[in-house]
């Protein structure tokens, strides 16, 4: 039997995104008799091992993924410092996976990152990854699959799949996970980001609140909650606004309106704006231009954050409504 290794070591709006690909995979002709292993990010194995488990033969979680990578903070260091360091890494996890014996290893991801390429060359003898329109990178990989041209990281995952497959991916994005639930006049405000340029001010939120029609209450949810019971909670909310993309996507895919309130860079063609044929109840509110604010003496990612606050409440009370409409 084949053993395939998947490594998929990115975010959760990410895998959100990829996770019906990989159950393509899993079904197609080319790889339905092979042994499927996954090499996941441990921030979303609650949603994989809630929804997905039948999608792997097995699941590997990565537990310290950030050692495989360079840190923020090591941009400043010289380059022998920190790769010293992720290649150690990057060694001691290799000498794990190729003790397992895999004979094809596929790195999916949609976008091109030199310390992925390094973890993965070397674990097996086939090694399949995406082109990324860099033709140096086809001497390393064994073969090397078209992402399209479409942008949007959905649309890209299923070219790739395609690709992978050899045969069309036509999967949607949608989480069916069994649930039929009861909508309530919530509407979820989702204000947590990774970083603090992503994060629409407080007082914004407080404003959109008051602008909510009758019948409609904010809420945040639960704190603590698990990413799979996450899923649920959005599947019963009438709407969602979020500064984080990952909650867009578990909105869409749940069918669910929602209101993005960006920075007019994170994320930008990827993750954001949504094609018309996927997310039709998807809005964006994004600034016109951030480096076009005339503010001496202020970083870009200050000024990231400075247009973000331009957003007015009212601006994305009025996109909330337009999408709410769709329904």
């Amino acid at each position: 039997m084949k053993r395939v290794l998947i490594v998929r070591l990115d975010a959760i709006g990410d895998y959100v995104l990829w996770r019906n690909c990989l159950r393509f995979l899993r079904n197609s002709a080319k790889y339905k008799a092979a042994h499927f292993t996954v090499l996941g990010n441990p921030a979303w194995k609650d949603l994989a091992e809630s929804f997905d488990c039948d999608c792997a033969d097995e699941w590997i979680w990565v537990n310290r993924r950030d050692d495989l990578f360079r840190k923020s903070y090591e941009n400043l260091l010289p380059y022998p410092i920190w790769h010293n360091r992720v290649s150690a890494a990057h060694s001691k996890l290799k000498a794990e996976l190729v003790a397992r014996g895999f004979d094809e290893v596929i790195s999916p991801c949609a976008f091109p990152d030199v310390l992925l390429d390094e973890l993965v060359l070397g674990i097996a003898p086939e090694t399949i990854a995406v082109a990324n329109g860099d033709p140096s990178r086809s001497s390393s990989f064994t073969r090397l699959v078209d992402a399209g041209s479409e942008p949007f990281v959905f649309c890209r995952n299923r070219e790739i799949t395609s690709a992978i497959a050899e045969e069309p991916c036509n999967v949607k994005l949608a989480m069916e996970i069994g649930d039929v639930p009861e909508k309530t006049g919530r509407v979820l405000f989702f204000t947590g980001a990774s970083h603090w340029t992503r994060r629409w001010p407080r007082r914004r939120w407080r404003e959109l609140a008051a602008m909510l029609p009758s019948g409609f209450t904010a809420v945040s949810a639960p704190k603590g909650i698990a990413l799979s019971d996450f899923v649920r909670f959005v599947g019963s909310c009438a709407a969602v606004v979020s500064n984080d993309t990952m909650a867009l996507h578990v909105a869409a895919a749940r069918g669910v309106p929602a209101v993005g309130v960006v920075n007019g860079v994170s994320g930008k063609g990827g993750f954001w704006p949504y094609p018309q044929s996927l997310g039709k109840q998807v809005a964006i509110c994004a600034p016109a231009n951030v480096s076009r604010i005339p503010i001496p003496m202020v970083g870009p990612r200050t000024a990231q954050y400075m247009a973000l606050s331009s957003i007015s409440a009212r601006q994305v009370a009025e996109a909330l409504r337009k999408v709410m409409e769709t329904r």
